[in-house]
């Protein structure tokens, strides 16, 4: 099951120390000639991507106002901006935050590709976190203390958080978005169960990835 398979791809990413380019769906990031622009049609249309795109450029460009403005509201953006967000905020060298922030990211991308009826999508949010992460990642491994209180938080946080953006801008990183016009997701009514399921595999993998770092951490399940 998808739930499974999202303990086993956060373990992979948490043992990788370098990274892949940022994603050419946001244009501008790459720093190798990129692929043509995607083009969604029919029902990707309205996904936010041109408002994601720019978003992201503006994090990554260090604009204090974005920077600003995402931290304030960070429930009404999508994942990708709490990704750049994150990687904007760790060449600051706001360690604590970015640790945060990433993990928000990640933990809201997992959710919503595994509400996606796209197995791609999960390979797609799998890419986003390598390739806004790896600095970031490596920077925790390092310092387990560090990582466990941002981990923690990012957890604490996510469960009273009420999130205002549409869950399906994870369809424009599948694979289907290049060949069809309509993408397909599981009924909204089972969205929060699938939300709870993965906050609860989330937590277990990163419970079993302090315990092989430095042993029995005081992290609890029930965070």
């Amino acid at each position: 099951m998808y739930y499974s398979l999202l303990a086993e791809q956060e373990r992979i990413m948490w043992q990788k120390a370098g990274g892949l380019l940022l994603v050419s769906l946001l244009a501008g990031c790459a720093q190798e000639a990129a692929p043509p622009v995607l083009q969604p049609q029919g029902e990707y249309r309205l996904l936010p991507l041109e408002t994601t795109r720019r978003q992201v450029d503006e994090l990554l460009q260090g604009k204090p106002d974005t920077v600003i403005a995402v931290q304030a509201k960070p429930n009404e953006v999508t994942p990708p901006v709490l990704f750049a967000l994150a990687y904007q905020l760790y060449q600051q060298q706001h360690y604590h935050d970015a640790m945060f922030w990433f993990y928000t990211a990640q933990l809201r991308a997992r959710s919503d590709a595994n509400k996606s009826l796209d197995p791609s999508v999960q390979q797609g949010v799998t890419k986003l976190s390598e390739q806004f992460g790896s600095n970031i990642s490596a920077y925790a491994l390092s310092r387990p203390a560090e990582m466990e209180s941002a981990m923690v938080q990012a957890l604490r946080w996510d469960k009273t958080a009420q999130r205002r953006y549409n869950p399906r801008w994870v369809a424009l990183h599948g694979s289907e978005v290049q060949t069809s016009r309509e993408y397909a997701f599981i009924p909204m009514e089972r969205w929060p169960q699938i939300d709870q399921l993965t906050h609860r595999e989330y937590a277990r993998g990163f419970a079993k990835l302090m315990v092989s770092l430095r042993g029995p951490s005081g992290f609890t399940l029930s965070d």
